[in-house]
Parts: C-alpha cells; sequence; structure tokens
C-alpha cells in the first residue's frame, strides 16, 4: 500500500487491519495496536486464524463464522459488540465491518476489517470482576435469542449470571442467581454424567473455549436439546475462575436432522430394494452410487459401475444422446438393446436420465432409472406373433363367412323358386281353378298355403341377414302411405289370425302423412312384428294396432295380451338369433332372427324401435318413422 492509502487507513477508523488471501497480516494500523496490545512489526506475515486464541476472542466461533461467511459470499458483513480479551486483561467490545478485497478478476483476494467503535471493561477474578462482566454480559445479550450465562466452575455450576431470556424454557433468572436451582438440576438426566465428564476433561486439557451439544429438561417437564459455547477463564494459577458464553434452542435443528436422517434411510431403502436400477452421476458424468439391480441388469460389479465417466466412456452413441440431454438441463431417454461396456453383455433396457440442478439454475449432476425389458420384449413379440396368426386366421374366417353368406344366399334363391311354385298352384286349387274340391282337400291346401308363406318368411328372413352382413342390401325409398303399409301386414297375416281367432283392433289416426320409406321393406317389418303377436297371444286373444303423428314422426305400436317377457330380457331381444329360452323356440317356433330384421330396417329409416312388457298381460312394440318432409 503507499503512503496516501497507509494514512487514510489509519485514520478514518479506531483500528484497521488486512490480511491476503492466505489470511496473512499485510496491514496492522496503530489503531489495533492500542485496541489489543499487538505490535504491527511482529503481526506481518502471520496467520490470523492462528492468533485468535492468543487474543482470546470470547466467541471465537462465530468471529469465525462472520469471516468464512464475508468470504465466501464475497459481500461485506457488518459484526455489533464482538468481546475480546486483550494482552492487558481487558474485555473490549468492538463494532465494525469485514470488507473482502477482490482481484482483476472478481476473486477473493483478501479481507480488511474495521473498527468503528469501541468499549473497555478491565476483569479480573474478584466478586466484583464478576459483577462488571455480568452486566456487560447483559449488555451483550439483552436483544439476542441466546442465553447468556456466567458459572462457576464447582460442584453443580452455581449460576452467578444468566439473562432473562431463560425464561424461553420456562425458568426466571432469580431462580438461578439465589441458589434455588443450580445448572446441573435442568441437565437431562441421561445427559448430566456424560456433560460432567467432558467438562472435567476439558479443564485439565487448560484449553479456553468448551462447545458441546446436550439435552435440558424445561420447567414443564419438555426436553429440548441446546448447544453450549463457553469461555473458561482461569485464575493466575491457571485454575478454572469462571464459565461465561451463551446457550442456544437447537431442538428445532435436531428435529430436522432426525427427520432428514430418516428420510435418507427411506430413500436409501427404496434405492437399494428398487426393482428398477437407479444410479447417480455428478456434473462430470461420474457415477458416485448404485444400486444392486442396476450391476445385475448390466452383469457388471458395483465398484467397477462407481467411477465409470459415462461422458467419455459409453460407446453406443444413442445411449450417449440420451445421456448427454443431462448436460442441457433436458430429460434423456434411451430404449431398446444395449451392450454394456467392459462384459459386452445384451440387454434390453429403458433408460430414463434426469438432471439435478441446483437454485441457481446449475447442473449438478443428474439421475438415472433403468428398467429390463427383456421379458417385456419377449411378452412383444409373442404377442406380434400371435397377433399375425389371429389375422390370419380372422381373413380365413371371414373367408369362410363370405362363403357362408353366398351359400346361404345362393340356397336362399333356390328354394323361392319352388316355394313360388308351390304357393302358385296351392293358390289355383283353393280359387277351384282345377276343379271343385271337398272340404277335406280344402283344409290341406289350406295347410300348404300357411306352411308355404311361413317357409317364405324364413327364406327371406336368412336372405336378409346374409345380404345385410354382406351390406348389399339396397332400399327403394319413395313416398309410402302408413294405413297402407298397415292393412297390407294385417292381410298377409289374416290366415293365422283366422286360425287362432285373434280380434285386430286398429286405432289409427286419419289423414297420416306420409313417409319416404321402402313399402316392402315397412310391411316385412309389421309382418315379423305381427307374427310374433300371433305367435304369443292365446287363441281368442286380442291385438291393436295404433298409429299416431307425434311431432315430426308417425308413432306405430302393435300391442298383444300374450305371455310378456321378462324385463331383464328386453335388452337382449333385437340380438340376432336370440330366444328368451329354448323351451318357448320349441313351443312357439322362430329362428330369432325377426327383431333384428325389423331393428336393421327402422335404423335404416332413421327410426327408432323399442319394445315394453309385462309378464301374463303382454307385450308392446313401437316403432317410430320419420314424417315426409312435404308433408309435416
Amino acid at each position: 500500500m503507499d503512503n496516501i492509502c497507509t494514512r487514510i487507513l489509519a485514520s478514518a477508523w479506531r483500528g484497521v487491519w488486512a490480511v491476503d488471501r492466505d489470511n496473512r497480516f499485510i496491514f496492522f494500523n496503530k489503531g489495533m495496536e492500542d485496541i489489543s496490545g499487538l505490535k504491527a512489526d511482529d503481526l506481518m506475515g502471520k496467520d490470523l486464524m492462528l492468533l485468535l486464541p492468543d487474543q482470546k476472542i470470547m466467541n471465537e466461533v462465530h468471529f469465525r463464522e462472520l469471516f468464512h461467511k464475508a468470504k465466501e459470499t464475497l459481500t461485506q458483513v457488518h459484526y455489533s459488540l464482538l468481546p475480546i480479551i486483550t494482552t492487558a486483561g481487558e474485555l473490549k467490545e468492538q463494532s465494525g465491518q469485514l470488507l473482502p478485497l477482490l482481484d482483476e478478476k472478481g476473486s477473493y483476494a483478501g479481507m480488511v476489517a474495521t473498527v468503528e467503535r469501541l468499549s473497555t471493561t478491565k476483569i479480573g477474578t474478584t466478586s466484583g470482576d464478576h459483577e462488571s462482566a455480568e452486566n456487560k454480559l447483559d449488555v451483550i445479550y439483552r436483544n439476542s435469542p441466546v442465553v447468556a450465562f456466567l458459572w462457576k466452575p464447582l460442584a453443580g455450576w452455581p449460576v452467578v449470571f444468566v439473562s432473562e431470556n431463560i425464561s424461553r424454557f420456562g425458568y426466571q433468572a432469580e431462580e438461578f442467581t439465589s441458589g434455588k436451582l443450580l445448572y446441573s438440576d435442568i441437565v437431562y438426566p441421561e445427559d448430566l454424567s456424560g456433560l460432567n465428564a467432558d467438562v472435567s476433561d476439558f479443564e485439565q486439557e487448560r484449553q479456553i473455549y468448551f462447545t458441546k451439544e446436550y439435552r435440558i429438561v424445561t420447567s414443564l417437564g419438555e426436553i429440548r436439546w441446546v448447544t453450549e459455547r463457553s469461555m473458561l477463564a482461569r485464575d493466575e494459577k491457571g485454575g478454572p475462575s469462571y464459565y461465561q458464553g451463551i446457550i442456544i434452542d437447537i431442538t428445532h435443528i435436531k428435529e430436522v436432522e432426525s427427520a432428514l436422517k430418516e428420510s435418507e434411510k427411506k430413500y436409501r431403502m427404496i434405492f437399494e430394494n428398487s426393482p428398477l436400477g437407479i444410479f447417480d452421476f455428478d456434473k462430470d458424468g461420474i457415477v458416485t452410487h448404485c444400486n444392486d439391480k442396476i450391476a445385475e441388469i448390466l452383469g457388471i460389479p458395483k465398484e467397477r459401475i462407481i467411477g465409470f465417466n459415462m461422458n467419455r466412456s459409453l460407446k453406443d452413441e444413442k445411449m450417449k444422446t440420451a445421456f448427454r440431454e443431462v448436460l442441457s438441463l433436458r430429460l434423456g431417454h434411451f430404449e431398446g438393446e444395449y451392450t454394456a461396456e467392459g462384459n459386452g453383455k445384451k440387454a434390453f433396457i429403458k433408460v430414463d436420465y434426469s438432471p439435478n440442478v441446483s437454485d441457481d439454475g446449475t447442473l449438478l449432476g443428474g439421475v438415472g432409472i433403468v428398467e429390463d425389458i427383456g421379458e417385456r420384449k419377449i411378452a412383444e413379440e409373442k404377442l406380434r406373433k400371435y397377433t399375425a396368426e389371429l389375422s390370419k386366421a380372422n381373413k380365413e374366417l371371414e373367408s369362410l363367412d363370405r362363403m357362408k353368406n353366398e351359400l346361404l344366399s345362393n340356397v336362399s334363391h333356390e328354394l323361392r323358386t319352388p316355394l313360388t311354385s308351390i304357393k302358385g298352384y296351392s293358390d289355383l286349387l283353393m280359387e277351384d281353378t282345377l276343379g271343385e274340391m271337398n272340404y277335406q282337400q280344402l283344409k290341406v291346401v289350406n295347410t300348404i298355403i300357411r306352411n308355404t308363406e311361413r317357409l317364405r318368411r324364413l327364406i327371406d328372413s336368412l336372405l336378409y341377414v346374409s345380404m345385410a352382413e354382406a351390406e348389399t342390401i339396397k332400399y327403394d325409398f319413395s313416398k309410402t302411405d302408413t294405413n297402407e303399409l298397415i292393412d297390407n301386414a294385417v292381410t298377409d297375416m289374416a290366415m293365422p289370425i283366422a286360425e287362432k281367432n285373434i280380434e285386430v283392433l286398429r286405432h289409427v289416426q286419419e289423414d297420416l302423412p306420409q313417409i319416404e320409406g321402402d313399402a316392402e321393406k315397412i310391411t316385412d317389418m309389421l309382418t315379423n312384428i305381427l307374427d310374433n303377436a300371433i305367435k304369443f297371444t292365446p287363441l281368442g286373444g286380442k291385438i291393436s294396432i295404433f298409429a299416431a303423428k307425434e311431432e315430426e314422426k308417425i308413432h306405430i305400436s302393435i300391442q298383444d295380451n300374450g305371455i310378456g317377457i321378462p324385463p331383464e330380457l328386453l335388452p337382449n331381444l333385437f340380438q340376432k338369433f336370440y330366444q328368451i329360452d329354448p323351451s318357448i323356440r320349441r313351443k312357439y317356433g322362430g329362428t330369432g332372427l325377426g327383431l333384428f330384421i325389423c331393428k336393421k330396417i327402422v335404423d335404416a329409416h332413421k327410426g327408432k324401435i323399442w319394445i315394453e312388457s309385462e309378464q301374463r298381460k303382454g307385450t308392446t312394440v313401437h316403432i317410430l318413422l320419420p314424417i315426409l318432409q312435404g308433408d309435416i
């Protein structure tokens, strides 16, 4: 330093000293010589930290913490009422600043300390000295969250002074200074013998500063952790004279430490027993930890995995690309066959990389999660083969289904040809065109016609189903009269209606609007519903047909007073080949296709069909068909 700077530093504050980056003194002004009783010439080049015990700084740990805080953060730190004992035996309390020095690159180059305020007290070993120290400590700690004390190194540690904030533990200062309580009375019994032994060893080793963590008991019986930091003053013979220092409640810190240990224990348990391979790596890509599972997956001992440099030694390009995503603070992913470095073992694995980032966004390293997907790959391959086989079988089934539909269609067409002839000749016989027949002959011909018609409906149903599955059904939409459709259906079923002496009642609204539909298929649909109604209605029963306009639709309903249907079976009635009970099929006949075909026809007309029924009372089938737009 030049002379001008030296003069400024020497006069700007009560005291100034400076050390270089190695904590060696490079400046110590006259004010500091007066304060400390030390000479600058004796200090130059000496280590500050080695000097601290000789200077008897009463809160050495506190000073070191302040010094390192300023050094690490490169920001000035203020200190207040820092007590030191000079070579002359005086207690001096300093307030000032610690100012870090920086070089051209902004790095730490040393420290300047200033003393701005100073107060001095003489300390001896008499009771008067104790009282003076007690008063001074009260000034130091009256606004501090820590509890200050001064006690004698006698049995039980009688307390000469304790700050009023001992009340944080439920006690009053007078309880101790009056002798009612000794300090040992509040030490947790299980910790007392250990604390006694440590204090005894400390005094025999002729040290100055005592630090210890132990438990105390509050006035309410609550156990609290404290840390004690105290200085032992010695008499002229070097024996212990008194302790002065502080205790700080660290219960919360201990609880946090305990929680962290428990959390770490759980993490370690998860880490070691995970079914997945887990490893940590630092910012350079060097593996720092791994569990047994990853060693098992890769077939490499843990000691060979730890220390592996992923950034330099990974050879698999896809794996390297996934890992290097972490270096860019992104997630990385690899899935596929991987050849382990070192032993050449091949394994199908999935790896997910995650970066570990500090609060300021700096990369600290990362974590890798490895899953052995070999069994999944085998299962996927088996599934792929099974799917291929299933697809092949499905194609064969589709081919067989087409063959079945074609056969059914051809057979249906072939059957309809002779049926047409049978029905035609039967009609000629019934009309006496080929000569008059007696009653018995007419009855036989009537049976032939009825069964021929029944067979025709069956063939038409099978043909419709085959065409529906082949998606070859064509509809001829045109203007259609609803009354006429109902009449045609009733006429088609006239013979079975007459045979069972069923009364058919019509409740059809006059002047019903026309619908746009396929008249033939709607008639087939109504005929199928009537056929079912006739089939399940007893002799002499009744069937009612209703038709009326409802908003933009025609509502047709066919109601019988037959055997009815259980409510839980209603949702299944429109399924193909569905019948309520085998015994019903044997008694009443049928293929289970009628209602399926009815729904197909209604759906093709953008209508709706549903059934309401009550057992032993009858069934009603409802149909809604859209009205022709011009007739609405």
